[in-house]
């Protein structure tokens, strides 16, 4: 039983307040068919809408079966409606992108009816009412009629206790009229039906019970209930009560216990198919919302490529950099970093920062000190023991191994008619490595021999290297020639081989460097062909053998300078054949081979084994402390040379001496003029060096959140002047009629043309002239001139292109200065660290400032010390007598040798010389790494050994080395890095805007759906099922605009590859990773999720009852 108790309604317009009801109260029977009748303004459908729960009384009480519904929570009315209620309206409510079937199922959909089960239902309802036929057509396909019974069904789908129907018949023909009226009679039969009617025939027809109403107040009651009369079986608003016997038209009893509720996924259908509705405005949406995000996708797949490029080439680098440990080693990569950061490991010496205030003390950072302090001999011989033992191991890491013994081959020209000639090592080599060639023209590299040696694994060379001609080699006298990677030979690897005569370079090298014209000769060039270089053969000559026994003092001499002797030897040694040319792959990073001649591993295996079996050798290792050159200890050697006074070498006349030199200080004195300060050249001064690092700054886009607010949208919002008050302003007087049509036509104009300007081409004409020409704009103003009529129209009309273009202007106007205040925001962070990096700055300015002075006094001084020749004079002749040698020319020249060699003058430095070394004491290993993955497995590995060996506390065979080339990469990669964190902090400011965008896109949406929000609360959707309708529709914004972004940036990697790949020959350098990609269409989800919670926490606040009086 339903009971209305005391109820009163008021509502307030200003000071002015109308009494809907007045001290209302009526009861209503479970099963009967009451038509509530009265002129308009009466109060009766205020009734209705609080019967129905959309709409709450000032004071008084609805009581059902005896509970009070004062303590009612919001979900415990949205539970009663959409369990208990059935609603029909006048105006059908329908909701207009929903088919038919769609609109019937919401209601089971809202009571977590299962799918199945629900077409089932919606299904049978519909034919119920004779629509069967018409499941899946649109509203707007149907009748009047028809739409009625759609929406009687939907109002019956959930077999509800009660239906309220609001002027049922007041849209509809006669005819159309009954039959809808028919049908509620019969629905009557087993439930509440309360018909809303000012048709006093229609009520008296049709109703059981006619309840009249006036100004506010029942006035009749046609079948009031009795005191006496008994109780029918009752119902419950929560299901916890009674539930009224069936009658055969009710399908059987249902459990309406559950809570109402919408899932997600019925609010993203609902969203998806009313943006479907719109498909142009949808897309050009989620085009304007995907420009940021297409922005970071770019910068991304840039990164991404450029990092990749620049792993390949570090893996393929590993060919020509293997990770290599040296006998000697240190840390090389402390020094590598001293100037690149402020941020070094080397130690402070002082207070630095703490030191005293006015302290005179420059703070020092130990660098080299702290680099040369951990220099250490690593123990070789036990890590290649280490590395022998775990050879499965390291092999899964490692292409190879190789071994390098410090043992350098004497080769020589194997045509000794014209001389003896020595080709590795070069002495040309020796001097360019340290004169032309290290500055100029090799940029210092280490090593300008032309012989050296392959690695000794032959998969690893064969795949990084090709056989162009000939074989490869294997045996120990055999080698081949290199090439470079177009194919060529230098002319110096010819002069370095003896294909043309060394002589001549030698000759051009002393004059070069004796800084004296150099002649070149090019009479003598001749073509060098494959079988030119497969002919040559060249003598190689063991390091022991150019030392000669003199038995009479039991020495050893030097012959290398014999001509006879090295004759002999040359025809005697090893003939090292060229067997083979080879250049490296096209598609290797880098040679893994030097260009020259290579000869095998086995070369050298081969001169140890002559070394160690020489008499020479065997001699010195068995008397380890006397040299065998001189006969003397090597501690006799160095005292000898520690106790040499270099003041016995000459004598100085001091008397002599002074009269060699004469001054003319009237010349000097014309020099010492004042400095121009006009001339002071400050072009050397350099922000880079003064430390100005622009990378280091960064972004904050937090500190745009109180510029880019909620209240910001709002307020732009609430800005718009309505056009009824801009017409009025302006002197335009409509009818009430005349404003309710343009009113309408306004809210469809303006929406409309909000969205088509988003999509105007930039420079191309956005103005209200240009969209009111589009077909959607004709429309609208082809109604409205319908409406108002030919004069009114033609007033309206020029009037609203005035209004329009002052939104325009508006909109633009407020989108500009929310652009330009969070652009100000971001400049004024850069400006604060912009000023801490010139502060630092210009401390380093002012250290080069006054260098640049310096430099100018220096060329003062310059001018002084021209001024000093001129005026100052020696006598050569004078100043040579005043010096006199204490010994003869052969003996200086003899003794200057020996101490220049003194530090070579131990047991190790001779073995060396000899050319001995042990197999199991290398001087250096080399790792071939297989990739870049597998070089930190190796790492791994020698940091295992050097765990192991401080676990025994044998930490002076730990293993200390520098990974320079991975330093070099990781710094690459970070700066790369780094320069993609700006500029996507700056793309990112156009996320922002376009959260804003979609933001007031939204609430357009709220105000066209306005009349489904009322629909939707009177099927029993919470305000949180409202929210999530419109949130819906930004998520589904976001994924479109997200996915299109993507695709977007992987249609343009294709010609961007093509052309990179075309022009530099680098491949992929724009590779979107997928991880990435799902990352920013989750963030512009996100993004637009959080634009649009303004407008649908509005839509959820939204009140039903004027949602659903809305148009």
């Amino acid at each position: 039983m339903l009971q209305l108790k005391n109820i009163r309604k008021t509502y307030k317009t200003d000071e002015f307040t109308q009494v809907a009801l007045d001290d209302v109260s009526v009861t209503f029977r479970d099963s009967e068919f009451v038509a509530i009748l009265g002129p308009s303004g009466s109060g009766k459908t205020t009734m209705l809408n609080i019967l129905g729960g959309l709409d709450h009384a000032d004071s008084g009480e609805i009581v059902i079966n005896g509970v009070s519904t004062r303590d009612y929570s919001s979900k415990d009315w949205d539970t009663y409606r959409n369990h208990r209620v059935g609603f029909v309206f006048q105006s059908y409510n329908l909701i207009p992108h929903q088919t038919v079937l769609s609109n019937v199922e919401l209601a089971l959909t809202l009571a977590g009816v299962g799918r199945a089960e629900r077409r089932r239902r919606a299904t049978e309802a519909l034919a119920a009412v004779g629509l069967a036929d018409h499941v899946r057509k649109r509203p707007a396909q149907l009748s009047g009629g028809q739409m009625q019974r759609v929406a009687i069904a939907r109002a019956l789908v959930n077999d509800p206790d009660i239906v309220l129907a609001d002027e049922p018949t007041g849209a509809l023909d006669t005819d159309t009229g009954i039959q809808v009226m028919n049908i509620l009679r019969d629905v009557a039969r087993d439930r509440l039906v309360v018909m809303v009617t000012h048709n006093p025939e229609l009520a008296e027809s049709y109703a059981t019970r006619i309840v009249r109403v006036r100004d506010g107040r029942i006035v009749d009651d046609s079948d009031p209930i009795l005191a006496d009369e008994p109780e029918a079986a009752s119902f419950s608003p929560a299901g916890d009560a009674v539930q009224a016997p069936l009658s055969a038209g009710r399908t059987g009893e249902k459990d309406k216990g559950g809570r109402a509720s919408m899932g997600f996924l019925t609010a993203l259908s609902l969203s998806f198919n009313n943006l479907m509705t719109k498909k142009g405005r949808t897309f050009m949406t989620a085009f304007a919302g995907s420009i940021g995000i297409i922005g970071i996708a770019a910068i991304l797949a840039l990164s991404n490529g450029v990092n990749h490029y620049i792993a390949r080439t570090e893996e393929g680098a590993l060919s020509s950099y293997p990770l290599t440990i040296t006998k000697s080693s240190f840390d090389f990569s402390k020094l590598m970093g001293y100037g690149m950061s402020d941020s070094g490991t080397g130690t402070s010496k002082g207070n630095g920062a703490r030191r005293a205030k006015g302290s005179d003390d420059i703070p020092q950072r130990a660098i080299v000190t702290d680099m040369f302090a951990q220099v250490k001999s690593n123990d070789l011989g036990s890590f290649k023991k280490y590395l022998d033992a775990h050879r499965k191991r390291v092999a899964r890491y490692a292409n190879a191994v190789e071994y390098d013994y410090d043992v350098t081959p004497q080769i020589y020209m194997a045509d000794t008619s014209k001389g003896v000639t020595r080709l590795n090592p070069s002495s040309v080599a020796s001097t360019l490595q340290g004169g032309v060639m290290g500055s100029a023209l090799t940029g210092g590299s280490s090593s300008t021999g032309t012989f050296t040696q392959l690695v000794g694994d032959e998969r690893l060379l064969r795949s990084n290297m090709s056989l162009v001609r000939g074989a490869w080699p294997k045996a120990a006298d055999e080698a081949v020639l290199v090439l470079n990677r177009k194919g060529e030979v230098s002319d110096y690897t010819l002069y370095g081989i003896g294909f043309y005569d060394p002589q001549s370079m030698q000759k051009m090298t002393d004059e070069a460097l004796g800084g004296q014209k150099v002649e070149v000769s090019r009479k003598d060039r001749r073509d060098f062909t494959y079988d030119d270089a497969l002919g040559m053969t060249f003598s190689v000559v063991p390091s022991a053998n150019l030392y000669q026994k003199n038995d009479a003092q039991g020495t050893w001499t030097d012959m290398s300078e014999d001509e006879a002797y090295m004759r002999q030897q040359v025809q005697n040694g090893i003939k090292l054949r060229i067997v083979g040319v080879i250049r490296p792959k096209g598609d290797a990073q880098s040679g893994l081979v030097k260009e020259g001649v290579a000869y095998t591993p086995a070369l050298t295996q081969e001169l140890m084994r002559r070394a160690a079996s020489s008499q020479i050798v065997r001699e010195q290792q068995a008397r380890r402390d006397v040299d065998v050159f001189t006969g003397k200890t090597f501690e006799e050697l160095q005292q000898s040379q520690e106790s040499f006074d270099m003041r016995k070498m000459f004598t100085v006349d001091q008397d002599a001496l002074k009269r060699a030199f004469t001054i003319d200080t009237s010349a000097v004195t014309a020099a010492t003029g004042g400095l121009d300060s006009s001339a002071l050249d400050l072009s050397g001064i350099s922000l880079d060096q003064a430390g100005f690092d622009p990378s280091a700054m960064t972004l904050d886009t937090s500190a745009l959140d109180n510029v880019l607010s909620a209240d910001t949208v709002e307020g732009i919002l609430k800005g718009i002047e309505p056009f009824s008050a801009y017409a009025e302003k302006n002197g335009l007087t409509l009818t009430d009629e005349q404003n309710q049509a343009v009113d309408k036509a306004s809210t469809a104009l303006v929406t409309g043309y909000l969205t088509w300007r988003q999509g105007v081409a930039e420079g191309a004409d956005s103005s209200w002239g240009a969209y009111s020409q589009t077909p959607e704009a004709q429309a609208v103003l082809s109604q409205l001139k319908a409406d108002l009529g030919d004069d009114a129209f033609a007033s309206a009309s020029a009037l609203y292109q005035q209004y329009m273009g002052y939104v325009s202007d508006y909109v633009k106007g407020q989108v500009d200065a929310l652009v330009q205040q969070a652009a100000q925001v971001m400049a004024t962070q850069l400006a604060s660290q912009m000023s801490q990096q010139v502060s630092a700055a210009t401390q380093s300015l002012g250290t080069q400032l006054s260098a640049a002075i310096s430099q100018q006094v220096a060329g003062r001084m310059g001018a002084l010390s021209g001024a000093l020749q001129n005026g100052f004079s020696v006598d050569p002749q004078a100043f040579a007598s005043a010096i006199h040698l204490n010994m003869t020319a052969d003996d200086l020249r003899s003794l200057l040798n020996n101490y220049a060699s003194a530090d070579k003058l131990t047991y190790d430095s001779n073995m060396q010389k000899l050319g001995f070394a042990e197999a199991s004491s290398p001087e250096s290993i080399s790792i071939y790494p297989k990739d870049f993955a597998a070089k930190e497995s190796l790492l791994k590995v020698i940091d295992e050994y050097n765990d192991a060996k401080a676990a025994k506390g044998q930490d002076g065979q730990k293993i200390q080395y520098s990974d320079v080339a991975g330093s070099l990469m990781s710094s690459v990669t970070d700066i790369v890095n780094m320069i993609s964190m700006v500029l996507i902090a700056f793309v990112s400011i156009s996320l922002v805007v376009s959260s804003i965008m979609i933001g007031i896109i939204t609430y357009i949406s709220v105000l066209e759906r306005k009349k489904e929000i009322g629909v939707l609360r009177a099927m029993g959707a919470s305000k949180l099922n409202v929210a999530n309708v419109f949130n819906a529709e930004t998520v589904i914004e976001g994924l479109i605009a997200g996915v299109l972004a993507i695709a977007v940036v992987l249609a343009v990697q294709v010609p961007v590859n093509h052309a990179v790949l075309a022009w530099k020959g680098i491949p992929n350098i724009m590779m979107l990773p997928w991880e990435s990609a799902l990352v920013l269409i989750g963030i512009s989800v996100l993004l637009t999720f959080l634009g649009g919670l303004i407008p649908s926490t509005k839509a959820s606040r939204n009140d039903p009852v004027e949602s659903l009086r809305s148009e």
